[in-house]
């Protein structure tokens, strides 16, 4: 594609594995020592959503059990793993955001009882895949959670209730 000069272009940025959009301007192109174009400063910078589900908010209950392995490597859930009463902060058909209080390792997996309402309970096995604080003083993080298996009847029932939801959100103006 040929720009002209301050003619806009839209730009995608990967930083730390996130893609930003932005909208900048061509101020100029400098042929030697090496092409380069010169672009302002990017306006309206945004992340890019690239999940294969429609996210939305939501404090849901959720169970979830560690699966701890055994000596030989091979997963095991039984009753003395550990389980965290913890509430989703965001959830999709592809996984959820809990908030706890307990910074689980990038890596871990676990059993996750859902109970989602009016739609009973769904059971997951998820792989935490990102853990954020928000706030360094307060020991409260944001674990993102994948889902690695969960029955398409399940899955079927929770993007119902997400559509649902985002639709009352719609009509409140939120």
């Amino acid at each position: 594609m040929m720009l002209a000069q301050g003619q806009s272009f839209t730009g995608q940025l990967i930083i730390d594995g996130i893609v930003y959009q932005f909208i900048s301007k061509l101020l100029r192109k400098n042929i030697h020592p090496i092409p380069v174009w010169v672009v302002s400063l990017p306006v309206e910078l945004k992340k890019v959503q690239l999940r294969s589900f429609v996210r939305t908010s939501a404090m849901i209950p959720v169970q979830f059990k560690l699966i701890l392995p055994l000596a030989n490597n091979d997963p095991e859930i039984s009753a003395d793993n550990p389980t965290f009463n913890v509430q989703t902060k965001d959830i999709s058909g592809g996984g959820l955001q809990l908030v706890t209080r307990q910074p689980f390792e990038i890596g871990a997996k676990g059993q996750l009882v859902i109970d989602i309402p009016e739609g009973g309970i769904i059971v997951a096995i998820g792989e935490v895949v990102r853990v954020e604080q928000p706030q360094q003083e307060n020991p409260v993080f944001w674990v993102g959670i994948k889902f690695l298996e969960v029955q398409e009847r399940d899955r079927s029932k929770l993007i119902k209730y997400i559509f649902k939801k985002q639709l009352e959100q719609r009509q409140k103006g939120v």
